[in-house]
């Protein structure tokens, strides 16, 4: 994977793509050896390309396809493999009907992104201007693709994949996926770990995001695909035994995806009211596409007079517990129900820092709500890491609370 933007260089960008390119690779049976970030120099992606044909048989670059002067790959590419730059006809009338129909004016910078390398498949481009292109190198292929994930993830699917599978047998490396959460990292392993050390067939690898932990198993055998099936399935049932509630999800599915099948399994409708975290609880929820059915809304009281004014949290309450407090959660819970007529309603008060702890409530400390109409139930948790750490593991936090009522 070789990703080209000076942009992915600096703080304000980082490269996300080969993450998403490489869940589709390894679903092939491929490892990827090697991602590259470099910038916007066409002897730099010359040179990068070279040396990764040299070791690879697929090169993936992603970027620096658009209009502009800095976008090269193309040249790049070409003066690599010593190819001739052409403009393909049907790449310019794409691009002339694009623009005219959002009722632009096309610019004349635009026909660069209709410069194909001499021998190269076109790679049509709905979603955006620049085609991805498809190379043969010999015994290798290479190819380029948009920047933009929303243009790249489906051309990976749609493209770049089938056009694999066609020139390389595909070697599918079984595998299994566990989420867990609400657990640390070192819990989650010291758990584990004596049930997958049973099965030295199988490879685990163990990543860690804050109030998720993900458990993966690979099949490093070379016995039948059917026995490596049997084994996972046998290593994977051990551990959800185990771990019980605590697993959330057997696949990828995501905490609030999980959350929001149960919440429309049961008819139910949420709402939600947020202090620290600042709205980021009810964006995970409006993240699953269809939340509408199941979500009402929610209050980001960040002053307490908002505490007061829209939840109907007492002054008093604040000024003896403060806001950061089970009585205050509690009531944060109970108001957002009472007045948006929800089901359930989910709190979270707490103190994400980095300026606010003291003794009594240090920073990371947290008091989740939840409230179903019966009496309300408060959790008080101290949560590490940074200021938004704790504001994604808070949100978690609260999710999982409310996945482990539902069922």
């Amino acid at each position: 994977m070789i990703a080209v933007g000076a942009e992915m260089l600096t703080e304000f960008r980082t490269e996300t793509n080969s993450l998403f390119v490489t869940s589709q690779l390894n679903a092939l049976g491929i490892s990827v050896r090697r991602k590259v970030v470099v910038g916007d120099d066409e002897d730099l992606i010359a040179q990068t390309l070279l040396a990764s044909l040299q070791e690879v048989q697929i090169v993936i670059l992603s970027g620096g396809l658009g209009p502009t002067s800095d976008d090269v790959t193309r040249e790049g590419v070409s003066a690599a493999l010593g190819l001739r730059l052409e403009l393909d006809a049907g790449v310019i009338e794409h691009l002339e009907k694009l623009y005219e129909r959002f009722g632009y004016r096309m610019t004349e910078n635009n026909r660069r992104q209709a410069l194909v390398p001499q021998g190269a498949t076109v790679l049509r481009n709905p979603r955006g201007t620049a085609p991805g292109l498809f190379l043969k190198k010999g015994d290798s292929l290479v190819f380029l693709l948009p920047g933009p994930p929303r243009e790249l993830k489906p051309m990976v699917v749609e493209k770049v994949v089938p056009l694999i599978r066609e020139h390389f047998p595909v070697r599918v490396r079984p595998s299994r996926q566990l989420r867990v959460a609400s657990m640390a990292e070192s819990a989650v392993d010291a758990r584990a770990e004596p049930i997958y050390k049973q099965y030295p067939e199988v490879e685990t690898t163990i990543l860690s995001s804050p109030g998720v932990i993900d458990l993966f198993f690979f099949w490093g055998g070379e016995d039948a695909i059917s026995l490596a099936e049997s084994r996972l399935d046998d290593l994977t049932a051990e551990i959800k035994k185990d771990f019980g509630k605590s697993i959330f999800a057997d696949g990828p599915d995501e905490l609030e995806s999980v959350v929001g099948t149960l919440l429309r399994e049961k008819k139910l409708c949420l709402a939600t009211a947020e202090s620290c975290t600042g709205g980021l609880l009810s964006k995970l929820v409006t993240d699953v596409p269809g939340s509408s059915e199941y979500y009402l809304g929610g209050v980001v009281s960040y002053a307490n007079a908002l505490k007061t004014k829209w939840l109907d949290v007492s002054p008093r309450d604040l000024e003896e517990f403060g806001a950061v407090s089970q009585r205050v959660a509690a009531r944060m819970a109970r108001g957002i129900c009472e007045s948006t007529g929800a089901d359930i309603g989910l709190s979270i008060t707490g103190i994400a820092g980095p300026e606010g702890g003291s003794l009594e409530k240090p920073l990371g400390t947290i008091f989740l709500g939840l409230f179903d109409g019966t009496e309300p139930k408060v959790w008080e948790k101290r949560l590490p890491g940074g200021r938004e750490t704790v504001r994604l593991r808070s949100a978690r936090l609260s999710l999982d609370l409310l996945r482990r009522h539902l069922i």
